[in-house]
């Protein structure tokens, strides 16, 4: 293959051998879009891609792009294996995706290996095989995997953040039952990541780390090896011809707020299904999860016309539902690292209501491009709700705002896969021998 080519704004760019691993073959989550859409991204500027995963069916999208080779080992995640001894040992050390990997570079060496979520199928045991192999690895920073045994510096038994993923802390994290599950669970993923942290020291062997947003680059370099430089590089959004539209023009009927995303505890879904009570107005909620079934409750309890309740749906009815929505509300407990859906949201001109912590007050601004309300604070939430509703005109205003604020981040996939370029020159170019001192870049 030539090493050499043009990129789409006709610019020379050095061909590359990259390695991509996701624990899924299909969007299952933000992450996994994420990865699917930038390798793809990458194959179609004519970079040799691998797309690496564990858990099928492989999705379409994956299958029509130019890819050199797609691998999918057909396991069940850790979650859905109904062997739970092997999810367990498999959970710490996949030894058939290291084996597959292996095999893979006796015929063919990538240039970087991107990992973006290898927590849930293929282990994180994976990364001292690739790094054995001498390859550069870069790890996207999607969750707090690297800093906590749940992944989510929450605890979900208080119902509140945790700071135990601090230095010196790492016996009261073992004591602590926070797993939302069971604490046999949460000693479990406590092993796991003493294993990972102590016994393969992955933060270690991991050459550059990839931020999705500004607060999760500044949480993180206080903990990452001083030498691995973070770059912050926001997740991608495909746009569609349909979303270039000037204005959208939305339907005067009575209003209708919308929820996308996971339905789970720490997503916050039961502070906006009590909150809609609160409040004249509608909800449409699209998604899945453990919490799908109390949606479904409050939708018969309250009516199907003031809650609906769609479950996950195609990003074209996606897009029509947001043209439909005044707001987008995001009612997290949690820190967000970033969200996606909030920019799908600014594409239509629709503005957000979210939670006042993590990054997505980072990519809202209070007043400007939409509102904030006192996280895990129904009565916060509802008042806020009420605001767009008495003000219409409000949301519209806010609405063009964060399109505009949209466009100033360079957050479409063609600028992404020219920033993924970027930064996989420059680990490339470093090779082994680090800096001492990291920077953000």
């Amino acid at each position: 293959m030539n090493n050499t080519g043009i990129d789409v704004n006709g610019r020379n760019v050095v061909k590359l051998k990259v390695l991509v691993l996701n624990d899924y073959a299909y969007i299952e989550g933000g992450a996994g879009s994420v990865a699917i859409k930038s390798a793809i991204g990458l194959a179609n500027r004519g970079h040799e891609v691998v797309f690496f995963s564990a858990v099928e069916p492989v999705c379409k999208e994956l299958l029509e792009a130019p890819f050199a080779k797609i691998i999918c080992l057909r396991q069940k995640d850790i979650l859905n294996n109904p062997n739970k001894l092997n999810a367990s040992l498999s959970g710490i050390y996949n030894r058939r995706a290291i084996k597959e990997i292996k095999k893979l570079f006796n015929n063919w060496r990538p240039d970087i290996a991107h990992i973006h979520n290898v927590s849930k199928a293929l282990s994180w045991a994976i990364i001292t095989a690739i790094h054995n192999c001498k390859v550069p690895i870069i790890y996207t920073l999607h969750d707090y995997a690297l800093l906590c045994p749940n992944m989510g510096i929450y605890n979900f038994q208080a119902d509140s953040l945790c700071n135990l993923y601090q230095s010196g802390c790492g016996f009261k994290c073992l004591i602590t039952n926070c797993d939302k599950r069971n604490y046999i669970h949460k000693i479990w993923r406590w092993v796991r990541y003493y294993f990972l942290q102590h016994g393969i020291g992955v933060r270690r062997k991991i050459k550059g780390y990839i931020a999705v947003s500004d607060f999760i680059a500044a949480l993180f370099e206080k903990h990452l090896p001083s030498n691995k430089p973070i770059r912050v590089i926001y997740n991608p959004i495909v746009i569609s011809s349909s979303d270039d539209s000037e204005e959208v023009k939305r339907p005067f009927r009575k209003t209708t707020f919308l929820y996308l995303g996971r339905l789970s505890p720490e997503k916050g879904i039961d502070l906006l299904l009590e909150a809609i009570k609160r409040v004249n107005a509608n909800l449409i909620i699209i998604g899945d999860g453990e919490m799908l079934e109390k949606c479904k409750a409050s939708s018969k309890e309250q009516g199907e016309e003031k809650i609906k309740v769609l479950g996950w749906q195609n990003f074209q009815i996606i897009s029509e539902m947001m043209k439909e929505c005044i707001a987008l509300i995001i009612p997290s407990r949690w820190c967000e690292t970033a969200s996606i859906v909030i920019m799908e949201a600014a594409v239509n001109s629709l503005p957000c209501i979210v939670a006042d912590r993590g990054a997505l007050i980072e990519f809202v601004k209070h007043g400007l491009t939409g509102l904030h309300f006192k996280a895990n604070n129904v009565s916060s939430l509802a008042d806020t709700m009420e605001k767009m509703i008495k003000t219409p005109e409000l949301a519209q205003k806010l609405g063009r705002r964060a399109k505009e604020m949209f466009e100033s981040y360079g957050m479409d996939i063609n600028t992404h896969i020219t920033k993924l370029e970027q930064f996989y020159l420059e680990i490339k170019k470093r090779g082994i021998f680090l800096p001492q001192n990291r920077k953000r870049i």
